[in-house]
């Protein structure tokens, strides 16, 4: 029987050790066992109230402030930031549960866990009161350590916390639209190329040109336009704060896109170099944020739509319904045409009735149709011009004068229209525009 006392000895005695073995590891780890569960309370972490956010890390210093509903960064310099992205560092804050706490002693000291001088610190303010981060090492398992405000107790965390403030990238946080506060109802826009300028005002509810050109846009044309410039984006940030601007081609802009928004802010788009290699992606920067980015080229080349797209095709921008009379001047000839109830006359030719469908065909051309080119103008070509057609309104007055001109058969023999503006509507060889009194059956009036 001695050998059986003996194995019961045995295995007291490895059962022992191995009890000891787990209870050193587990003190090493733990040290002393305190309360889990989540790691604020929320009523005294009022995300809805922070009005300051600041970072510290190894690589630099982040202050973020509420201006009404926007987040603005303000060190190390002032930029817009994105504030569902801030806010989603407090909200993952806030989920934080606690794994275990303990009081740091020689072994698990803070300088061992990297809390005598944190990794990082984030402290979130509002008026009245604030809550600090400390962030330590990250340990095993997914585990990291933080303390809270100033209390000397460590917290044992899930990582997830510590990744976000420690790995993610505060330029990433930023406002990545360039124009954020554009919109329809904006009221410039300015866009310089080298040499040639263009400029776009808004006058009521519409768009206008006032270079290189006076005249009317295109209203659905312009309005895809203000919404590729609206949600035009930055890829990302490449440098914040470089020493010079010439290695980016930001000294000399390529170009520059002015905006001024409804609440008269303006913002300035520098467009720089190439970025390299096969990409057609640039260098820019938004003038007084001295951060690099970069813009991929079929956002730039949205934003630098060819001006001649956003032109009105059609001849004149004076609603049909407005007109009360036409007046028709071709060489040698003058025709009078006025709206007499459901049918049309010709006043000039003792008030001889004339086809309405042929009146409607020439209102529908001048006020609705397209033209299939436009032309913007260097010089108006007068020798081209056969004529003109005045609209007039039921005050008698006149509303528009459209020049018609006619290219040589040489050329095409195509029609152009232009109302003063500089810019030629040109139409097709096959399209008929009545200056003459035989267009409208009328007999020729003795000179």
């Amino acid at each position: 029987m001695a050998w059986r006392g003996t194995i019961l000895m045995l295995v007291v005695a490895i059962c022992l050790a191995l009890a000891a073995i787990f209870t050193l590891e587990t003190d090493s780890v733990i040290r002393e066992v305190g309360d889990g569960g989540p790691l604020l309370d929320r009523s005294s972490f009022p995300m809805a109230d922070f009005n300051r956010i600041e970072l510290d890390r190894a690589d630099g210093r982040w202050v973020f402030t509420r201006d009404g509903d926007e987040w603005w960064q303000e060190e190390p310099f002032r930029a817009q930031i994105e504030g569902r992205n801030l806010m989603s560092v407090a909200e993952r804050a806030a989920d934080v549960q606690v794994v275990d706490r303990f009081t740091p002693d020689e072994e698990l000291s803070l300088e061992s866990l990297n809390l005598d001088f944190p990794d990082a610190t984030l402290t979130f303010g509002w008026d009245g009161g604030r809550r600090r981060f400390r962030f330590g090492r990250r340990g095993v398992a997914g585990r990291g350590y933080l303390q809270m405000d100033d209390d000397p107790s460590v917290l044992v965390i899930n990582q997830s916390l510590h990744s976000s403030v420690l790995d993610s990238d505060p330029t990433t946080w930023r406002e990545p639209l360039l124009f954020p506060g554009f919109d329809i109802e904006g009221l410039r826009i300015r866009r310089v190329v080298g040499d040639q300028e263009l400029i776009l005002e808004r006058s009521g509810r519409k768009w206008v040109f006032e270079s290189p050109m006076s005249t009317r846009t295109d209203e659905e044309a312009m309005g895809a336009y203000v919404v590729e410039l609206a949600r035009a984006n930055a890829m990302g940030v490449m440098l914040d704060q470089p020493e010079s601007l010439s290695a980016f081609g930001l000294d000399e802009p390529l170009a520059v896109i002015e905006i001024v928004e409804k609440d008269d802010t303006t913002r300035r788009l520098l467009i720089g170099d190439r970025v390299g290699g096969r990409t057609q992606d640039r260098y820019a920067m938004i003038e007084g944020i001295p951060s690099v980015i970069r813009i991929e080229a079929k956002v730039l080349a949205a934003m630098l739509e060819d001006p001649i797209r956003l032109v009105d095709p059609r001849a004149t921008g004076i609603s049909s319904s407005s007109i009360k009379s036409i007046v028709i001047r071709s060489p040698g000839q003058e025709i009078e045409l006025q709206r007499d109830l459901d049918r049309w006359i010709a006043r000039s030719h003792e008030d001889a009735e004339v086809p309405a469908d042929r009146v409607d065909a020439l209102i529908e051309l001048l006020t609705e149709i397209p033209g299939a080119e436009v032309a913007i103008l260097d010089e108006y070509p007068r020798d081209l011009e056969v004529g003109t057609i005045t609209l007039l309104g039921y005050d008698k007055r006149p509303l528009d004068t459209v020049r018609v001109l006619r290219e040589t058969e040489a050329d095409g023999s195509r029609w152009g229209l232009e109302n003063g503006d500089s810019v030629i509507r040109i139409h097709p060889t096959l399209l008929t525009v009545p200056l003459e009194d035989r267009d409208w059956g009328l007999r020729s009036r003795e000179p």
